[in-house]
């Protein structure tokens, strides 16, 4: 089977049309294309946008044959994504852009069952790797108020420098800016943030003693 005809086989044909031809939420200023995969579920609400520039938005990639798992992007109303270089999202992923909120990524890859909500802000630099099961958030998404009604926990943007790797099963909260190099480990729970060329770590911060890779 050829190439051109085994990527056919893998996408869903009829969203891949309509979301490069003809949906009005997608701006294409540079070749880049979404890629919804079999199972990928898109909900973009009437005055939210996807802005493509140069890279391909890849959804629901590297799911397993005859599997239902579903991929999940959600822009609500208002949300803006700029999507300016390639990015993967896996199987089982979720990505949700809520009211008025804006995510900016460069390259990234996304591995299964990871979970990126924005509700101000979040920047993903360039080769960020994001893998199983971790999780980015930039709110609490359910705010405290004091007597006088003044908001305890305010929302606060994320970012997330180049050459980044999140571990398995690691979150990234409010706040929070994680330098250029940075190693965030399996598990860790990061609330403060992280300086370049650093590794993260059972709550401690270390320099790095070399560079990530991804082979």
């Amino acid at each position: 089977m050829s190439s051109k005809l085994e990527f056919i086989r893998k996408i869903n044909l009829v969203q891949f049309i309509y979301l490069n031809r003809f949906c009005r939420n997608v701006v294409r200023n540079g070749k880049g294309k979404i890629i919804p995969y079999k199972n990928a579920v898109i909900d973009l609400a009437p005055d939210s946008q996807i802005i493509l520039i140069d890279g391909d938005l890849e959804v629901g990639a590297e799911k397993l044959k005859k599997s239902k798992t579903e991929t999940y992007i959600r822009l609500r109303s208002g949300a803006k994504w700029n999507v300016r270089e390639n990015c993967t999202v896996n199987y089982g992923c979720c990505i949700e852009v809520l009211k008025d909120a804006l995510l900016e990524t460069d390259y990234f890859t996304m591995n299964t069952r990871s979970v990126l909500i924005a509700a101000n802000q979040i920047t993903l630099g360039h080769d960020v790797m994001i893998g199983r099961n971790a999780v980015i958030y930039d709110s609490d998404f359910h705010p405290i108020a004091d007597a006088e009604n003044h908001i305890l926990n305010p929302s606060k943007p994320v970012s997330i420098g180049n050459h980044v790797w999140l571990g398995t099963g690691s979150m990234v909260l409010k706040g929070v800016t994680i330098g250029d190099n940075a190693i965030i480990a399996a598990g860790e729970i990061v609330r403060n943030s992280v300086e370049a060329d650093t590794t993260a770590a059972g709550g401690q911060r270390m320099k790095n003693k070399g560079e990530w890779r991804r082979t």
